[in-house]
């Protein structure tokens, strides 16, 4: 064979696998702003009556006895440890095959300034993360050319005022002020045609650059103390179209075959970075609650509806080499979660908490890959509540049981098999400082 047809057989057996399918869904959405709404299983909508009512019904503000304090501020964090294991199935990478992600923990931070103006109207601003997690997987693993590691970033600052119309209904609007980052690592994939094999041939890191990928959304929300103790609560908030600007580095592992080397090196653009875009519609929610408030006892249920629909596809742009782009198919669903939760108040000082959820999963199966193979989710949560005249201290616990999930064979990636995840929990603390 000459040099020439040689090179032309290697062009030839390029499988390149570049760009995979970056899916979350019910996992990558953080719900977790607050940990007493947190412990109440997140059925805080109509309740609603503390500074984390910035995220799940600002119309709330507008209600809240703050004991004639002008100001309240909020901060906290939620420390997440998730663990996943994936079992193969045929034809790739077949049945027998086992593997596990990496130990890592995530901690999303939430912050909340509230301003009482006056009797009719209540300031408040939040900052948190409404998306985000990751995924990490060993060096090696047979799905480390749909994605070896992820981290997603995003954050929400969330201004909303809060209008008390009468002593039983209170409104509110507001935006949302998104920012966001990707950083995705891949490998790269060809048929060596000295061995038949497919082999590592290099590794692409696809990142955005800083904090300058945002976009605008805006929510709102309405309030109402109804008869008995009753009160109803309803929010909604927008879809958001994040537009990322990064950059994909492309780098080349040796083969051992020098004139493959070469060869594969005419391909790709090792060694350098190239300007990437992409784009991520994330969803709109609805929320509708009910919740009774006694004495010593609240009790809430609530219904949230995510538009995971707007979730289509995802291109990945390189516009100086439209070879290397893509369009990936995901094909989600809207879903329903459903969230239950009571607090117990013994006496001015102490409250524990306690609640339950479900969140369907919107992801189907074929989209399930390594950066997330995702189930319905179902989770039990308990807290407590340490509260002081001018500040309060609120520790909740959330445990998450996730259905394990197979492809079925109809992976869009052809890489079938069965994700379990092993634990899910969130543990975490807010301050609340009034003044």
């Amino acid at each position: 064979m000459s040099s020439l047809n040689r090179k032309q057989l290697f062009a030839a057996t390029v499988v390149l696998l570049l760009v995979p399918a970056l899916t979350w869904g019910a996992g990558f959405a953080i719900f977790e702003h607050g940990n007493r709404a947190m412990a109440m299983g997140g059925a805080f909508t109509a309740v609603a009556n503390d500074p984390s009512a910035i995220f799940w019904n600002p119309a709330g503000l507008a209600f809240q006895d703050n004991h004639g304090k002008k100001f309240e501020l909020m901060a906290g964090a939620t420390f997440i440890t998730v663990s996943q294991d994936f079992y193969g199935e045929d034809p790739y990478p077949g049945s027998g095959y086992f593997t596990s992600q990496k130990d890592q923990v995530f901690y999303p931070p939430h912050t909340y300034f509230v301003w009482h103006i006056n009797d009719k109207m209540t300031l408040g601003t939040g900052l948190f993360t409404p998306f985000g997690l990751g995924t990490w997987w060993p060096e090696n693993f047979a799905g480390r050319f749909i994605g070896k590691r992820i981290d997603l970033r995003t954050f929400d600052l969330n201004p909303n005022l809060a209008i008390k119309l009468s002593d039983k209904v209170a409104v509110s609007v507001g935006v949302d002020y998104y920012v966001g980052q990707i950083d995705l690592t891949s490998g790269i994939g060809a048929i060596n045609p000295f061995t038949q094999k497919l082999t590592d041939i290099g590794q692409v890191h696809m990142y955005t650059d800083g904090m300058g990928n945002d976009d605008w959304g805006w929510n709102a929300g309405l309030f109402v103390r109804l008869p008995l103790n009753w009160t109803f609560g309803l929010s909604y908030r927008s879809e958001v179209d994040l537009n990322y600007d990064g950059y994909g580095s492309f780098s080349q592992f040796a083969t051992g075959y020098p004139e493959y080397d070469a060869a594969v090196a005419q391909l790709l653009p090792f060694g350098h970075r190239i300007p990437m875009k992409t784009e991520i519609d994330f969803p709109d929610m609805w929320s509708v609650g009910f919740a009774w408030n006694g004495e010593k006892w609240t009790v809430s249920i609530q219904y949230n509806e995510q538009g995971w629909s707007s979730f289509n596809s995802l291109d990945i742009n390189f516009p100086t080499r439209p070879d290397l782009s893509e369009s990936v198919k995901e094909g989600y669903d809207d879903v329903s979660q459903y969230r239950f939760g009571i607090e117990y108040r013994p006496n001015a000082r102490w409250a524990f908490q306690a609640g339950a959820l479900y969140d369907e999963t919107p992801q189907p199966a074929a989209s399930m890959s390594p950066l997330l193979g995702d189930g319905d989710r179902t989770g039990i949560s308990l807290g407590l509540s340490w509260v002081h005249p001018n500040w309060r201290l609120d520790i909740g616990d959330l445990y998450l049981f996730v259905d394990q999930r197979a492809t079925n064979g109809q992976s869009y990636d052809g890489y079938d098999g069965r994700y379990k995840t092993t634990s899910a929990n969130l543990i975490g603390a807010s301050i609340t400082m009034s003044f």
